[in-house]
């Protein structure tokens, strides 16, 4: 350590700063006067000028600049970045107490005087209601927050974490390193050290203590009123503001990112769902960040009237991806009061039928008492209830009340659903008495108020008479956001696509148009969220007698079961479903009019098989939770120049170009080369929920178009029919050329008759070709035989042939995990 420069301020050594990653060139110190006039050194992390502006960046308790590593080294030089340690907090002066409002005083202080021009606020934790108040007295242009808050939401307890800090302040905060390395150990190993540096002797944790003790907790607590005006300045803000937030944090949880919604609904998120309380450690939050002030700060172009008019197509309001306009706008739920009369049955499952009479009485009944309990539009709603009439009800009765679905497949585990649902915050859930009660266990909805049909304890009971004059039921508008529903995680984490009621009302009719899907026939489906079509359509449905889980399950015998005596024309089924009901077929047939497959890849095999057991139009429309359907899927069985999977024409409305390999602003490839899909229809997702990045990566403007980054690649063939190869992420990047995983593997597959995969081992560019066929037990290498078998099938030069069981998704079980299985490969051939 430097020798000290002010009383009790000392400096860190500089080779402790390039041990810690930064730059000891950043470290000085400078002299503040506050508005009281008392003056204070203070030590910061400053990378001196940059073109774009300054960044001023406040740490939390009991942290310091160092907090802020990414941002320093991700946006210098462009930016000027200056990460400050507060008084009394990490390598600055230690003196008198700090109150809240003299924090920000400071802050306000060192900013007229160190900082010229309009600049940019980040903060995290404690540093957050600093940051935001001092933004009221500043030029500031755009704000960050991470983690943090502005007040304790209504209902929330004290995060246990500060609750047992205040009532042991002196001892956890002061007399041991407790609370230090605590926090210090909420982040990767590689950063503790730097984070308890300026705090290990009592005195220099004087401050960590004060500052736990001075958190507002009521009235009485001196920075009450502090705090209280940084929320109202928070609510006043004008200017972009983006919320940076790790999903796992005990200490500014959720809950607090909601409040933070309700008081500044403008801001962006950008939520990571793995990341802790010290998410500016723990995620690349400078890539981000940079990515969302160039956006945010772009000047618009200065353009000539011909360009204006150019460019105007890009608004949201235009182009084919748009909304229907207010009077051509028909909502999902209004099939449902069209058949109000109709006693013939809307669904028929294992639990029963609901005719559409009982569907639309008792989902009217559901609005009203939501509506009644205290409901607004917009509030979001997770749907604990399983598929089966009583799900329909509580779907449909949720959208007329003005709630948005927040809907996760339960084949994401305990962990996978904890995830996904908190991150959306519902307001309420919706359940049977096992799912709120495993809600509860597993704190999946923290927060939310329950009810359910059931009579269970504590919840609102849906199912009850309506006391007094029933609550009017909203009108829903194109621009509602109505669902949240979170992708299948089968090819990466699982995502919260966001979608608004003008495209699943712009969805319901391009499915009805396209697949002539009417009133006249029933459909059936092992995909149970697509139950939740039937009554938008006007579609009765017949749900199998599987475990909804386990659509392998479905065999030709409960394939007859569901068909019999309900007029069902239609399946549409995952490809385990299909692969079980030609393998238990035994020359029996299932007759059906029309068969969908979803879940790609769909080889040509099983398209042949479930069209000689059904006589079907057999099809493979090609789709995503972000967009379905995309394609007709018309021709399944049709083998493409380049392979892959057969998935028809594009909808009408819906746009598909195929681009270079990650250049989504490419030129559009011709017919008969692959790269990298892009698609737009008005039916697609609104974004992806809390997830700017996210989004932002996958969309593109084109020609005043937004279109959706698939991840798939494919080609067109010189008809306009559209093939899928396979995943961007699992294409193996060799040399000369890269190679898309699904076109290798189908004529290997189609030689052995066993299911096979492609993955590339080694650095991209130079990868190497490994095939796995499909065994039960370990990963290992194939035997001769099988070796010599797949190099001789193959159209690539194969490096290795290994044999072990392929991983497979929950869902559809055909789509492989080849990150995970190249990442075994890997290992196991290393220094082979």
């Amino acid at each position: 350590m430097t020798p000290p420069d002010a009383p009790g301020a000392i400096s860190p050594a500089a080779d402790d700063l390039r041990r810690w990653g930064l730059d000891p060139a950043w470290s000085r110190r400078i002299t503040i006067t506050g508005a009281d006039g008392r003056t204070v050194d203070w030590h910061v992390l400053d990378t001196g000028p940059g073109p774009k502006g300054t960044i001023v960046c406040v740490h939390g308790n009991p942290t310091w600049g160092y907090l802020w590593r990414d941002v320093l080294r991700r946006l210098s030089p462009d930016w000027r970045v200056v990460a400050v340690d507060q008084t009394n907090m990490g390598w600055s002066e230690r003196t008198g107490p700090r109150s809240m409002a003299e924090r920000v005083d400071e802050l306000v202080a060192f900013c007229r005087q160190e900082v010229s021009g309009p600049l940019v606020l980040m903060a995290h934790d404690w540093g957050g209601p600093i940051a935001v108040g001092a933004s009221a007295e500043l030029t500031v242009q755009a704000v960050v927050l991470a983690n943090t808050a502005v007040a304790k939401p209504e209902g929330v307890a004290v995060p246990p974490l500060i609750a047992t800090a205040r009532r042991m302040v002196d001892l956890a905060c002061r007399r041991t390193p407790l609370f230090v390395a605590g926090t210090a150990a909420m982040t990767a190993a590689e950063h503790r050290a730097a984070l308890r540096a300026p705090y290990g002797a009592a005195d220099r944790r004087e401050a960590v203590a004060r500052f736990v003790a001075d958190i507002p907790l009521d009235p009485s607590d001196p920075s009450w009123a502090a705090l209280g005006r940084s929320a109202d300045a928070l609510a006043a803000l004008d200017v972009p503001l983006l919320l940076v937030w790790g999903g796992r944090d005990p200490v500014f949880h959720d809950r607090f990112l909601a409040d933070l919604l309700e008081r500044a609904p403008h801001a962006d998120v950008h939520r990571f769902p793995r990341a802790g309380h010290l998410v500016p450690l723990d995620e690349p939050i400078g890539e981000v960040a940079a990515a969302w002030l160039d956006g945010v700060l772009a000047e618009p172009p200065d353009l000539d009237s011909a360009e204006t008019d150019a460019v105007a197509t890009d608004a949201p309001s235009a182009g084919p991806t748009a909304a229907p306009d207010e009077a051509r706008f028909r909502a999902v739920t209004a099939a449902l009061g069209e058949r109000a009369d109709h006693t013939s049955a809307a669904y028929t499952g294992p639990d029963g039928s609901v005719t559409w009479a009982e569907l639309a009485a008792r989902s009217d009944m559901v609005a009203r008492r939501l509506l009644g309990a205290g409901l607004a539009q917009g509030d979001r709603v997770a749907l604990l209830v399983p598929p089966s009439g009583d799900m329909l009800v509580v779907a449909y009765g949720i959208w007329k009340a003005g709630g948005v679905l927040v809907v996760a497949d339960a084949g994401l585990g305990p962990k996978g659903l904890r995830h996904a649902l908190r991150g959306a915050t519902p307001s309420w859930v919706v359940g049977t008495r096992r799912t709120l009660v495993a809600a509860r266990l597993l704190g999946l909805t923290p927060g939310a108020r329950r009810a359910s049909l059931d009579r269970v304890p504590g919840a609102l009971a849906l199912a009850a008479p309506l006391l007094g004059a029933p609550a009017p039921l909203p009108a829903l508008g194109p621009d509602d956001v109505a669902a949240v529903v979170h992708t299948s995680g089968a090819t990466g984490p699982a995502k919260p696509v966001r979608y608004r009621h003008g495209a699943l009302a712009h969805q319901r009719d391009v499915v009805a148009s396209s697949f002539a899907m009417t009133g006249d026939e029933a459909f059936t489906t092992s995909f149970a969220p697509f139950v939740l079509l039937g009554p938008a359509l006007g579609v009765p449905c017949v749900l199998p007698d599987i475990d909804v889980t386990r659509p392998g399950d479905l065999d030709l015998d409960r394939l007859v079961a569901a068909c019999e005596g309900h007029d069902v024309g239609v399946a549409w089924l995952s490809p385990a479903s299909a692969r079980r009901i030609v393998a238990t077929a035994e020359g029996r047939r299932a007759p059906l009019r029309l068969v969908m497959l979803a879940g790609a890849p769909i080889d040509a095999d099983l398209a042949r098989g479930i069209t000689a057991v059904t006589g079907a139009d057999v099809r493979a429309p090609y789709g995503m939770t972000e967009a379905m359907p995309v394609t007709d899927g018309t021709d399944a069985t049709r083998p493409g120049p380049l392979g892959g999977t057969a998935t028809g024409w594009p909808l009408v409305g819906a746009e598909v170009l195929v681009v270079p390999l990650d250049d989504p602003d490419g030129e559009a490839l011709p017919a008969g080369q692959w790269g990298e899909l892009l698609v737009s229809a008005p039916w697609m997702r609104d974004g992806y929920d809390r997830r700017w990045r996210t989004d932002t990566d996958a969309t593109v403007h084109r020609q005043g178009r937004r279109f959706h980054r698939t991840g798939d690649v494919g080609y067109a063939d010189d008809e306009g029919r559209l093939f899928q190869l396979g995943r961007l992420a699992h294409v193996v990047w060799s040399d000369p050329e890269p190679l898309a995983s699904v076109a290798v593997e189908q004529p290997i597959a189609e030689a052995l008759g066993r299911p096979v995969a492609a993955v590339g081992v080694g650095p991209v560019g130079n990868q190497v070709l490994v095939v796995v066929v499909d065994q039960p037990g370990r990963l290992g290498l194939a035997d001769a035989t099988t070796t010599d078998a797949v190099r001789a099938a193959a159209a690539h030069p194969v490096a290795a042939v290994l044999a072990g069981p392929l991983p497979v998704d929950v869902r559809h079980r055909s789509k492989v995990d080849r990150a995970a299985l190249a990442a075994a490969a890997d290992a196991l051939l290393a220094g082979r």
